[in-house]
């Protein structure tokens, strides 16, 4: 990986030049203001009718649109709420172009309080099922309304996560290293904007960022910030950070003012990524608890947590980092099942520090 200048609102301000969609977007066409609407998907055997939510925020002065999208996984929560706060300090006397957010990618998923939506066939992962199948199943149902009322009418795309169920601690922007070289670039540039400890060319196959880059020309950045039921301090130290990352991104990308200079961090790809997962279910008795844990570079053979029994109170075993690297993702102490990933580095000798 060779290193990259360093982005500026400036650089990325003007949107890309996109492939047309089929047809116009009825939002697109909004005055200055709020609004929102639910799009259709298809109606559900509890009688109720299935919908995509959507906001858009228009400004007064014209410019791009940034189209976000949280909540394509149910169980990760904290994104969400966080752009709900932004959204309302947004003046739209000041705003050029638009922010259009789904703020709940899967309801189904969302009000089941699990990743994955619960129905009994084909694949169920919104994140892996773009851009969806009008015919298909549930899952691939939302992803084509997505995909034609919302991804086909954006100038740039960020898909935005969080750790789910489990107690997640992480930080990193990843970016869609299938992308076409210019995009890849832009979407680097967008990923760094974000101002997070770390950058990941990541492999998104499948997902609404892969879409986007390489069907529509666009660029799109994939944040993975915090978790779910942290507790006060650690969950309102994630608030903070996504809400300055959505500030600083809008910034960048030209809709708003301000300073978007990208902080000192660490750039790496799959080939320099290890999760390590334990070989045994038990209750995980972790080291690493806090954020304030994610980034540090680590030795190797630093004890990172231990696998105990819950039945016979034996140490199962010890997980270990087994090269220098730098910790990316960590969970609080609790039950894992063998399998389960529960720390993630970045190798050393792999990873790239942009300053």
């Amino acid at each position: 990986m060779a290193p990259t200048t360093t982005p500026t609102r400036a650089h990325t301000q003007t949107a890309p030049a996109a492939e047309a969609p089929m047809t116009a977007a009825p939002w697109r066409d909004e005055p200055e203001g709020r609004s929102f609407r639910r799009l259709p998907v298809t109606t559900l055997l509890s009688g109720g009718e299935l919908s995509i939510p959507l906001h858009v925020v228009t400004g007064r002065h014209p410019g791009p649109t940034l189209g976000i999208i949280t909540n394509q996984h149910g169980d990760e929560f904290l994104p969400t709420m966080v752009i709900r706060h932004w959204l309302a300090t947004l003046d739209t006397s000041a705003l050029r172009g638009r922010v259009a957010v789904i703020s709940v990618g899967n309801p189904l998923a969302t009000a089941a309080c699990q990743r994955l939506t619960p129905e009994p066939h084909g694949r169920t992962d919104l994140h892996e099922a773009f851009p969806g199948n009008a015919r298909g199943n549930t899952t691939q149902m939302m992803a084509a309304v997505i995909t034609e009322s919302f991804l086909d009418h954006i100038d740039f795309h960020c898909d935005f996560h969080a750790g789910g169920s489990g107690g997640r601690l992480q930080g990193r922007v990843d970016y869609n290293g299938k992308a076409p070289p210019d995009i890849r670039e832009r979407c680097l540039a967008m990923a760094r904007a974000f101002g997070q400890p770390f950058v990941h060319e990541n492999d998104l196959t499948g997902t609404s960022a892969h879409y986007v880059t390489t069907k529509r020309g666009i660029p799109s950045c994939n944040p993975e910030i915090g978790g779910t039921f942290l507790g006060p301090d650690s969950t309102a130290t994630y608030f903070e950070q996504s809400f300055a990352g959505l500030t600083r991104l809008a910034t960048h990308l030209g809709l708003i003012d301000g300073d978007a200079t990208p902080p000192s961090q660490v750039r790496f790809d799959l080939a320099g990524r290890r999760e390590l997962r334990p070989r045994n279910s038990g209750y995980l008795e972790s080291l690493f608890e806090r954020p304030s844990d994610v980034g540090r570079l680590l030795p190797a053979g630093t004890l990172l947590g231990r696998v105990v029994d819950l039945y016979s109170y034996a140490v199962l075993e010890e997980i270990v980092t087994p090269f220098d690297g730098y910790l990316f993702f960590s969970r609080y102490s609790g039950t894992v099942s063998a399998g389960t990933q529960a720390f993630a580095l970045a190798e050393a000798a792999r990873a790239i520090r942009l300053d």
